[in-house]
C-alpha cells in the first residue's frame, strides 16, 4: 500500500524537453557502444555500471578493489552534484565510459563527466500538470539502463523514452498506458538482445497490471506479459467468481534478473489489490506476491513461485532477485516484505529454505517443502476488527531497497526494517483513478532496522549491524571486501564484509532513499550515492510513527561521489 501524493507542491517545468550543455570536454572519452555481449560479461567488467543490477544476476557486486577494507577510512568527497530538485531521490547512477547518467525526482536525466560531475547534457520529461493526482509514491525514479547507443527512462506518466547517449536529444518516446488510470512507471529498464524491458506500477489502484517488452531502436511493442491472468488461462480461478481479476494489481516496478544459460528472464511481482481487503478477492491471487519466470523472446510464463498467497497484510512481493549458486545448484535469492530470506531453484520454482530476517507473527511458519506460509488466523486482516501488532509491518522484513550479493563471501547484504503495525480492512469499490487500498485502520508501532549479512548457502545470519531507524538504502557490495549501504539519517556508511565492523561513514546531510554504485575512471576507484529524503519510506516513518525521529529529516537532491584521499 502507498499513500496518494495528491496536494504536492507542483513544479515548472521547462517548456523544452532537453537543454543541452556545451558538448564533452576535450579530455572526456565518448559513450561506448554497449553491445550485448558487453552486457553478458558485466560481472567482469570493473570500471562501468551500465544497467540496474550491475549484472544480469543483479548482484550488485564490483570486482573493483582499489578502495578496500585496508583504505576506505580515507574516503573524501570527490563532488557533489546539486539536482534542484527535492522530494525522493531513489536514483543510482550508471556509468559508460567515464559517462555518468542519473536520474532525479520528477523525471530528470543528468549526462555528467564522471570525474568531475561537469553536466554534458541534461533531458526534463515534460510531465502532465495532473501527474501528481494518480501517484501513490512521491515523484521518483530509479534510475536509467545503458543500452547500444541510448539511454532509456520509464516515467511517472507510464511512457518509455529513448535519448541519444551522446546529446540527450529524444530518439523516440512512447506511452504504454493511462496514467489517469493509476499506471505509472519508476522502474529502470531492463536491456535485453534487442529489447528494452520495464514494468509498471500502480497496484494501489484499480488496475491489472503487466511487464512490457519493447524494440530498442523503435520503441515498438514486442510483447506484453499481464500478471494476472484473464478467464480461460491458468490461475484465473485464484481470484474467485467475479471481476476481481480486473483491478487485482500485482505491480512489476522492480527491475528482473535473467538467466543466459536457461534463456530465463525472472521478474518480481507485487500485491494483490485492493491491499488489505481479500474478502472481494478468495483465493490464492496469482501471480501477485511471486517471482514469474518468463521466456524473454515471447514473455511467456513458464513457472512462478508465490511468496505470500492470498495477501491481506500488503507485503508486495516485487523486491529484487538474485541469481546466485548453492552447492552446484541454481538458484535465486530473495528478501521479502513477509519477512522471510527465500533460495529457490531457477530450473523450475521449487522451494529450497526460508529463514525470517525479523519477527514474524503473521504466519506461524512455513511448509518445509513448499515454502507455504501457514497463516496465523489471528494475525490475519478483517473488516470487523482492528488487528494490533502485526509483525512485520506493511513495509515488511525488506523494503525495495535492494540487498546485495558477494561471490567471494557468499554472503548477501540485506537491508532490513522491523516496525509492527495495526490493521483494518474495510470495503471499497473499484473507481478509475481512484486508490483503491480496502484500508481502515492503519497505524505504526516504533520499530528499528539493521544490516545484515546471510550467509546463502545455508540461511544462516552470519553478521549484524543494528541501526535506530529502518535500513532505507540499497547496497553495494565490492571484492575489496567492503560494503556500502545508507540510513535514513543520511550516513553513507562502508563496513567490512567478512565481520560487519563499521570502517567510514560520511554525513550527507538528508536522509538516503537510493542504491549506492562503483565505477572507475582513468585507474581511480569512485563510489557513488544520490541523497533525497522522500518516497513511501519516509512517509511512514515521518507521519506513521515506525521512526517518529526522523520527522525533522530534510529533504535533499544531490549526488556524492567519493575517492581516496590523495
Amino acid at each position: 500500500m502507498r499513500r496518494s501524493i495528491t496536494g504536492f507542491r507542483w513544479i515548472i517545468f521547462p517548456l523544452l524537453a532537453v537543454f543541452a550543455l556545451p558538448a564533452f570536454a576535450a579530455a572526456q572519452a565518448e559513450p561506448i557502444y554497449v553491445t550485448d555481449e558487453l552486457l553478458l560479461n558485466a560481472d567482469k567488467d570493473p570500471n562501468n555500471w551500465f544497467s540496474y543490477g550491475r549484472d544480469y544476476s543483479s548482484t550488485r557486486y564490483s570486482p573493483l578493489t582499489q578502495i578496500n577494507t585496508g583504505n576506505v577510512k580515507n574516503l573524501v568527497p570527490k563532488w557533489v552534484f546539486q539536482f534542484g530538485y527535492l522530494d525522493g531521490q531513489d536514483s543510482q547512477a550508471n556509468v559508460n565510459n567515464g559517462v555518468l547518467y542519473i536520474t532525479s525526482s520528477w523525471n530528470h536525466v543528468f549526462a555528467l563527466d564522471a570525474r568531475t560531475g561537469k553536466t554534458l547534457w541534461r533531458y526534463d520529461h515534460p510531465l502532465p500538470e495532473d501527474v501528481t493526482k494518480f501517484l501513490c509514491c512521491d515523484v521518483v525514479n530509479r534510475g536509467v539502463a545503458i543500452y547500444r547507443d541510448k539511454v532509456y527512462i520509464a516515467t511517472l506518466d507510464e511512457h518509455v523514452v529513448a535519448l541519444d547517449a551522446k546529446t540527450g536529444k529524444v530518439v523516440w518516446d512512447v506511452a504504454f498506458e493511462d496514467y489517469k488510470a493509476g499506471y505509472s512507471a519508476t522502474i529502470s529498464p531492463l536491456p535485453l538482445r534487442g529489447k528494452i524491458i520495464v514494468g509498471t506500477a500502480g497496484a494501489e489502484y484499480p488496475t491489472r497490471l503487466f511487464i512490457q517488452a519493447f524494440d530498442a531502436e523503435t520503441g515498438a511493442s514486442v510483447w506484453k506479459t499481464y500478471t494476472i491472468p484473464a478467464p480461460g488461462e491458468p490461475g484465473n480461478e485464484t481470484w474467485g467468481p467475479g471481476d476481481a481479476w480486473k483491478f487485482g494489481g500485482a505491480s512489476t516496478w522492480i527491475t528482473g534478473s535473467y538467466d543466459p544459460e536457461l534463456n530465463a528472464l525472472y521478474w518480481p511481482v507485487g500485491n494483490p489489490t485492493p491491499d488489505l481487503d481479500g474478502e472481494v478477492r478468495p483465493g490464492d491471487n496469482l501471480y501477485s506476491n511471486s517471482t514469474l519466470a518468463l521466456d524473454p523472446d515471447t514473455g511467456a510464463i513458464k513457472f512462478y513461485f508465490q511468496y505470500t498467497p492470498h495477501d491481506v497484510w500488503d507485503y508486495d512481493g516485487v523486491n529484487e532477485v538474485i541469481l546466485v549458486d548453492i552447492k552446484g545448484r541454481k538458484a535465486w535469492i530473495h528478501a521479502d516484505r513477509n519477512g522471510y530470506f527465500y533460495a529457490i531453484d531457477r530450473m523450475n520454482g521449487k522451494f529450497i529454505y526460508a529463514v525470517p530476517l525479523s519477527p514474524v507473527n503473521w504466519a506461524l511458519g512455513l511448509d518445509p517443502k513448499t515454502g507455504r506460509p501457514i497463516f496465523n488466523p489471528e494475525k490475519s486482516v478483517y473488516r470487523d476488527r482492528v488487528t494490533k501488532d502485526i509483525s512485520p509491518s506493511l513495509e515488511g522484513g525488506k523494503e525495495w531497497h535492494p540487498m546485495a550479493y558477494s561471490p567471494q563471501t557468499g554472503y548477501a547484504y540485506v537491508p532490513t526494517f522491523q516496525c509492527t503495525t495495526d490493521m483494518q480492512a474495510k470495503f471499497e469499490e473499484p473507481k478509475r483513478g481512484q486508490l483503491y487500498l480496502g484500508a481502515q485502520v492503519l497505524a505504526y508501532h516504533q520499530g528499528y532496522g539493521a544490516l545484515k549479512a546471510i550467509d546463502v548457502a545455508t540461511g544462516k545470519t552470519a553478521w549484524v549491524w543494528n541501526n535506530r531507524s529502518p535500513m532505507t538504502s540499497g547496497v553495494l557490495a565490492t571484492a575489496g571486501g567492503v560494503v556500502f549501504a545508507g540510513n535514513p539519517e543520511g550516513n553513507f556508511m562502508a563496513f567490512d564484509a567478512k565481520t560487519g565492523e563499521l570502517l567510514w561513514k560520511f554525513f550527507t546531510g538528508s536522509g538516503i532513499v537510493g542504491n549506492p554504485t562503483t565505477y572507475a575512471v582513468d585507474g581511480k576507484q569512485y563510489v557513488a550515492i544520490p541523497v533525497g529524503w522522500g518516497g513511501w519510506t519516509g512517509w511512514t516513518t515521518l507521519g506513521g510513527g515506525c521512526a517518529p525521529w526522523l520527522k525533522d529529516t530534510p529533504k535533499g537532491g544531490s549526488l556524492f561521489v567519493f575517492g581516496l584521499h590523495e
